[in-house]
């Protein structure tokens, strides 16, 4: 009997579902550890038991995704994923090509925000831009926060990183970048839905068509097992925790009140599901996989 090589990794990446006459694909970029160290806002014995309670690994581990959207006119693409940070992300293009998708088919790119694993994937090592054809769509106070000065000078030294990276990728993009704010709609059936806090200008896309509707976010909640369990839970690299925790309340609150559909930058791969009242918190349901759309 010949020996079968063992398995490396997984055959997809990839998950296609529909909102009305929209097809939102789930491209996954990869996976790396977050330390608990960076969970704050809830104390640490609360922390473990959330995570530990669902079988979750310690450390956690966070998972990165993009989105894929078609509509009948364009192709859109929100967040780019983690290039060039661990060898365990960086994943986005080859799962992208998988389907036959080329960078230079992209026609817009809607950020979430511009932290580095949603944004470092914008640009190459050279500071160029991956995507050729992509008109940038970002918040307006994203924008104006990572180019501010005084900020940058009261980051710190982490942070300013950050800060020189999301100046790379805005750089990238001159000329062809369109900023939104309030309840914009710039491209038809895809509208702004503000979630600042962990970001300023930090946004979730509330994508509809016909009588459907989902919502994609970024980083509303980074750990699915600790922050839907314990909502007051922050991540060391929010801006602002406390907006923050009242932002993921807030939203917690309205999609499972209005029954909506989610797909999260973090939540486990292919991220597309429900929210569900669990508890004294929540709990996420994932949609039952199809074979076909």
């Amino acid at each position: 009997m010949t020996k079968r090589p063992r398995p490396t990794a997984q055959p997809s990446a990839v998950s296609h579902t529909t909102v009305g006459d929209v097809v939102v694909s789930a491209v996954n970029d990869g996976v790396f550890n977050i330390s608990l160290d960076d969970i704050v806002g809830v104390p640490r014995d609360d922390i473990e038991a959330a995570q530990t309670s669902d079988f979750r690994p310690i450390p956690p581990l966070l998972t990165v995704n993009s989105f894929l959207i078609q509509t009948p006119e364009r192709l859109l693409l929100v967040d780019t994923g983690f290039i060039g940070e661990f060898p365990t992300v960086g994943r986005l293009l080859p799962n992208l090509a998988s389907i036959g998708v080329e960078p230079s088919d992209i026609d817009a790119i809607l950020m979430t925000h511009m932290h580095p694993d949603h944004e470092a994937g914008l640009t190459d090592e050279n500071g160029k831009a991956i995507y050729p054809n992509a008109e940038l769509i970002v918040h307006e106070d994203e924008v104006s926060f990572w180019m501010d000065e005084g900020a940058y000078s009261r980051a710190s030294e982490t942070v300013q990183g950050y800060f020189r990276l999301a100046r790379t990728g805005l750089t990238a993009y001159e000329g062809r970048t369109t900023q939104v704010g309030g309840d914009d709609e710039p491209v038809p059936g895809i509208r702004v839905f503000p979630t600042p806090g962990h970001t300023p200008g930090h946004t979730a896309w509330h994508v509809h068509s016909g009588d459907e509707s989902m919502l994609i976010w970024g980083d509303v909640v980074h750990l699915p097992g600790i922050q839907l369990a314990l909502p007051d839970a922050g991540v060391a690299f929010d801006i602002d925790s406390n907006a923050a925790a009242v932002t993921r309340k807030r939203v917690l609150d309205q999609v499972t009140s209005d029954r909506m559909r989610v797909a999260g930058v973090h939540l486990d791969h292919p991220s597309v599901g429900r929210i569900v009242r669990k508890g004294n918190g929540y709990g996420f349901l994932p949609e039952v996989w199809q074979p076909t759309l």
